[in-house]
């Protein structure tokens, strides 16, 4: 219970749900007649953030600091006995190739996983995430069974 009002909660704060919540508390006051002025300006700066948001070199001026702060893993001679891949976000379809399963940003950690693993490969390669609600199969299986479809052995997968 916890857990999913966490998540419910945490989606509210990202970036767009929390605009859009904005955007619609200025719509709820425009259709009730109150509060005109404060109505335009929550749809104006919704609208304004959201759009400022969208546009990728706002996007990638934001993350700059991260990213130089979070530099990629550059080994210099050292072994690697574990490669550990976070889960993300995942769907679950048979029918599907096993790396459409993948959506957000679980395929590039995948990948970047499989990059670690293909440079050490006598490393282990261990991947993280449980089961979503209504998922047969765990995050950790979906990103496994892509990793196994990229060629690492089952046997380098713990």
């Amino acid at each position: 219970m916890l857990f999913t009002l966490k998540k419910f909660i945490g989606g509210l704060l990202l970036p767009l749900p929390l605009l859009l919540v904005v955007m619609g508390a200025g719509l709820v006051l425009l259709w009730l007649n109150r509060g005109t002025k404060t109505a335009r300006l929550l749809l104006s700066a919704g609208w304004l953030a959201l759009l400022a948001l969208s546009l990728q070199p706002v996007a990638d001026r934001l993350l700059a600091p991260l990213e130089a702060h979070y530099p990629t893993w550059q080994p210099h001679g050292e072994t690697v006995k574990w490669i550990v891949v976070l889960g993300g976000g995942y769907t679950w379809n048979p029918d599907w190739p096993p790396s459409a399963n993948l959506i957000n940003n679980s395929l590039p950690r995948v990948t970047e996983g499989i990059r670690q693993w293909r440079a050490h490969p006598g490393a282990t390669m261990v991947f993280t995430g449980a089961n979503a609600p209504g998922n047969p199969v765990s995050s950790a299986e979906a990103a496994s069974r892509v990793a196994q479809s990229l060629g690492v052995p089952a046997a380098a997968i713990e």
